[in-house]
């Protein structure tokens, strides 16, 4: 479709491109300063899928109540989750699961350690960049400092961790703790922590998920 007016290329053309035009040329700085862009592009957009997806959530349980929260990340899980985990789950064993949930955590922008032992790797989330960034940013309902109010699960149960988290964290418990096992794949075990306290300042409370070498059950 042909329109009137001047065409601006560079607004079309990714960090991704440009690094690898700068590497073309030799220009060292100016490749590393687009690979950097291609990190600093997405972190706005992550960000805006995360609160999208926590006021989601909060619209759910204002209108079906907190089961529903539970009922449609289950849901997803079904449709998303559970696809991956069966294709990774033919391979006989967890280490490609480890590769890709570290793949994921990367991706996200997490801070984290992983530690292996005999049975298990566990992954040690010192910052989570979604639901920890949620906790950060005083986002959810529980906070005064953000206009943004992501609900807050009040219900104790296997899929808040037993206590209150951020709607948006239910996916943690569901997805990477108990639905795995209800399919079948006893390979997952996670614990919530808050992170942040109430002004957003840093704790030692990580939230950590163990993937084990062997089916539990």
């Amino acid at each position: 479709m042909a329109m009137k007016g001047r065409e601006l290329p560079e607004l079309a053309k990714t960090a991704l491109e440009k690094c690898h035009a700068a590497i073309e040329c030799g220009d060292r700085a100016e490749a590393k300063k687009q690979a950097q862009a291609i990190w600093d592009e997405w972190r706005p957009l992550h960000d805006l899928y995360v609160d999208m997806s926590g006021l989601f959530c909060t619209f759910i349980r204002d209108k079906l109540g907190e089961k529903a929260v539970e009922e449609v990340w289950r849901y997803i899980g079904e449709q998303l989750w559970r696809p991956l985990l069966e294709q990774m789950k033919q391979t006989g064993s967890t280490e490609l699961l480890v590769i890709v949930y570290a793949q994921f955590l990367r991706a996200h922008g997490h801070r984290f350690t992983v530690v292996e032992d005999d049975e298990k790797t566990s992954f040690i989330m010192h910052f989570c960049a979604s639901g920890g960034m949620l906790m950060r940013d005083g986002k959810n309902e529980d906070s005064q400092r953000s206009p943004i109010n992501i609900a807050v699960m009040q219900t104790k149960a296997d899929w808040t961790f037993n206590q209150p988290i951020s709607s948006y964290c239910v996916h943690s418990a569901l997805w990477m703790d108990i639905m795995p096992r209800e399919w079948g794949w006893d390979v997952f075990e996670s614990s919530f922590g808050r992170q942040f306290d109430e002004q957003g300042q840093p704790i030692d409370a990580p939230c950590i998920a163990s993937i084990y070498k062997k089916p539990r059950s």
